[in-house]
């Protein structure tokens, strides 16, 4: 699997895990000890950011369109994507999203994360 592949399929996973309820599990192993996570509202510190996700309602569904990845070294690569996601009775959330990757003694984790969104 190239590392485009592989790291597309990691950010699907973390949705995947965000649609079951299960962010905060998920996150608390795939986000590096000094992650940050960039939302619209502010930046979160790893533990922050399980902790809202362990709050948070899941996602209904999303949807993941255009994934491209700037690979940074054969460790660490960003993917850059659009993303619609929704909350049972909300309406849809749309942005365009990236996600930056290292590779932590044969894991990959996740360093940064940023949503920007769509008018």
């Amino acid at each position: 699997m190239s590392l485009a592949e592989r790291l597309i399929a990691l950010e699907r996973d973390g949705w995947d895990a965000l649609v079951a309820g299960e962010g905060g599990r998920h996150y608390r192993q795939h986000l590096s000890d000094d992650a940050l996570m960039a939302f619209p509202f502010g930046v979160l510190t790893r533990e922050a950011t399980i902790e809202a996700m362990e709050s948070a309602p899941a996602w209904e569904r999303f949807a993941i369109a255009d994934p491209r990845v700037v690979a940074l070294s054969d460790d660490s690569g960003v993917v850059v994507y659009d993303v619609v996601a929704q909350r049972p009775g909300e309406e849809p959330y749309s942005a365009v999203v990236s996600t930056t990757f290292v590779r932590d003694g044969g894991a990959w984790k996740v360093a940064f994360h940023q949503q920007s969104p769509k008018a």
